[in-house]
């Protein structure tokens, strides 16, 4: 069956557990509309909008979308189908920043998530780098799959895999419905940014994007 199929409606694999663990620090970013720990309610009726891994009419639920760094979270929000030009740089539109904040967060639980960070992980959903790193146009299919092995694996918070836009970076998305708020504890640490700071858009914020976004040849628009 080609990875961009339909999941198998006969599946009898064991997904593979990846423990979260309480304390760890997530990046985000996100809409100002949202706290950094408030999930994403958003049910995604167009396959061409949206993320790889968000809800979908059949299987309803909030979503949150972190990385375990700073330059994944970047990467994967930022990066998605920007095209290099002839002199292999890229161009960043300034007005994708409006509104978009950086947070951070710290676990205050354990939370175990389906590992889908190597191809042993993901054979074991029936799956392979297809899911976790195929374009934007896939996303109405990558859904359906997040459906399927939420069914698979009721006991996951969400799913974890290793990131298209970074390689050496973590991507994540946990269930609204499997984990609840407080189960985040946003950091008021000024390290990078204070919570004044931290609007992408404007002063601070954009230098210290620019700063990430100059490594991956990306320049403001």
């Amino acid at each position: 069956m080609p990875p961009e199929q339909a999941p198998s409606p006969h599946y009898d694999g064991t997904p593979h557990r990846f423990r979260l663990l309480s304390g760890t620090r997530l990046t985000r970013l996100h809409s100002a509309e949202f706290s950094v720990t408030e999930f994403n309610p958003t049910v995604a009726r167009n396959p061409m909008q949206g993320g790889r891994f968000d809800s979908s009419p059949d299987d309803p639920y909030s979503f949150l979308y972190a990385a375990l760094d700073d330059r994944t979270a970047v990467s994967e929000t930022l990066l998605r189908d920007l095209p290099f030009d002839d002199r292999g740089a890229r161009l960043l539109p300034r007005a994708k920043l409006s509104g978009l904040r950086i947070g951070w967060m710290n676990v205050a639980v354990d939370l175990d998530l389906v590992d889908l960070r190597s191809g042993r992980s993901l054979a074991a959903v029936g799956q392979d780098t297809w899911l976790t790193g195929g374009p934007a146009s896939a996303y109405g299919r990558s859904r359906r799959w997040a459906a399927a092995i939420r069914s698979w694996a009721p006991w996951a918070s969400g799913l974890a895999w290793r990131s298209r836009r970074e390689p050496e970076g973590f991507a994540l998305v946990l269930f609204g419905d499997r984990v609840s708020d407080d189960c985040l504890e946003a950091t008021e640490d000024a390290s990078p940014l204070t919570s004044s700071e931290r609007d992408l858009g404007t002063g601070v914020g954009t230098l210290y994007l620019e700063q990430i976004l100059a490594d991956y040849r990306v320049a403001l628009m």
